[in-house]
């Protein structure tokens, strides 16, 4: 068989091509430590290598979840202990409020007291974590809570649905009764109120086709058709107590996140279940026990020196505290719900790192004694074939 000289070189070409295309791949393994740089390198281990890293992000987005899950349950968590603290000081405060000890300007003292534990409630309810506010459901972007009106029925009559709406306001419990009887929007009626906690009365009358009454700065609109009846010093008629109130503007529903594939949890609580309050939607208080509206009758009756309605509040004041500690005792567990899942997350991501590093890393002193061989490879097959091309029919004459 006759070998050409252009089969020489092209063949001698090709030979240095397969070694140094040898060397420069060690070398790439070398300097990156990776077995896998490319996916003409193993195209079955890359394709592995891709699922494993998709999987791991996914467990990396669920990984964050969990820990913003555990900044907002744990700031919950703390100021939900600090609120029961208040409700503890507020109970003493109503102790001695229910007790015929104290004078009625002492008592009007002690509502100036329990106004603050208020006013320190309403800023925990209205706690932010970053933009968000915890106790407002998945409605996290405004504040829960606000400052309104409500009242305090101390009569047989109006019931809280008879009452439509209340506007204006008031800095301190204004006292309302009706002198006749009647029907709201058909009766000529007469009503009294007092500002200054029953030390005087003004009197003044509602049109027979009116339904809403003037009673200081507010104004209550009562539902056409409410009967209402004279009322008397022994609590019977209609009578009842225009004070501030504590509206709740938030959702029903607690803003829920993906922890793992088939775990979800509540990162954000509900505010009208654990501080109860008033729906500012609909006017209407929020089923017993709720915090803010006894508190807010509490803080009426100390005003008003109404001492057995103050030690009426002593076991709805118990109940909230009680609701309260619940929903905290709720906050811590899936807080530390949070943490499991995120501590066994982490396990797995590191279980799956490691998986990916097997595939894809190179043994380093393996690749060392590669490179080594395959640049004497080389090296040889540079030297053979500069000696071939270098023959000709000369060195065989």
């Amino acid at each position: 068989m006759r070998i050409s000289t252009s089969q020489i070189y092209s063949q001698s070409l090709n030979q240095i091509n397969s070694s140094l295309s040898d060397v420069a791949q060690l070398n790439a393994m070398n300097t990156s430590q990776k077995r896998i740089n490319r996916p003409s390198d193993d195209p079955a281990g890359m394709g592995k290598i891709v699922e494993l890293r998709a999987y791991n992000e996914t467990l990396s987005g669920y990984a964050d979840n969990c820990a913003t899950c555990n900044t907002y349950l744990g700031t919950a968590d703390d100021v939900l202990l600090l609120a029961s603290e208040k409700i503890t000081a507020a109970l003493e405060v109503a102790e001695q409020g229910a007790t015929e000890t104290y004078t009625t300007e002492q008592l009007q003292m002690m509502a100036i007291e329990m106004e603050g534990y208020l006013e320190s409630l309403i800023s925990i309810a209205n706690t932010k974590s970053g933009s968000d506010y915890l106790f407002a459901g998945d409605d996290t972007g405004e504040p829960p809570y606000a400052m309104g009106l409500g009242v305090t029925l101390t009569g047989e009559s109006p019931a809280q649905g008879d009452i439509v709406s209340l506007t204006g306001e008031a800095d301190t419990a204004i006292a309302v009764r009706f002198d006749s009887d009647g029907a709201i929007g058909t009766d000529e009626l007469t009503y009294s109120y007092s500002t200054d906690f029953g030390e005087t009365w003004t009197t003044a009358t509602l049109a027979s086709n009116a339904s809403t009454i003037s009673v200081g700065d507010a104004e209550v609109e009562f539902a056409a058709g409410t009967a209402v009846t004279a009322a008397d010093d022994d609590g019977a008629g209609t009578q009842f107590y225009v004070r501030e109130a504590v509206l709740y503007s938030g959702s029903d529903q607690a803003m829920s996140v993906a922890i793992s594939e088939s775990v979800d949890v509540d990162m954000t609580s509900v505010g009208s279940d654990i501080f109860g309050g008033v729906d500012a939607a609909t006017g209407l208080a929020y089923d017993e026990p709720n915090l803010f509206e006894t508190l807010s009758d509490c803080i009426a009756y100390l005003e008003m020196g109404d001492y057995d309605s103050v030690a009426d509040c002593l076991e709805r004041l118990d109940a909230a505290q009680v609701t309260l500690e619940t929903g905290a005792a709720s906050v811590g567990a899936r807080e530390n719900k949070a943490t499991y899942v995120g501590d066994s997350l982490s396990a797995i991501s590191t279980l799956t790192t490691n998986n990916i590093s097997s595939i894809e890393d190179a043994n380093a002193a393996q690749i060392i004694i590669e490179l080594e061989q395959a640049n004497y490879v080389y090296e040889a097959v540079l030297s053979s074939s500069s000696d071939i091309m270098k023959m000709s029919l000369l060195n065989y004459i």
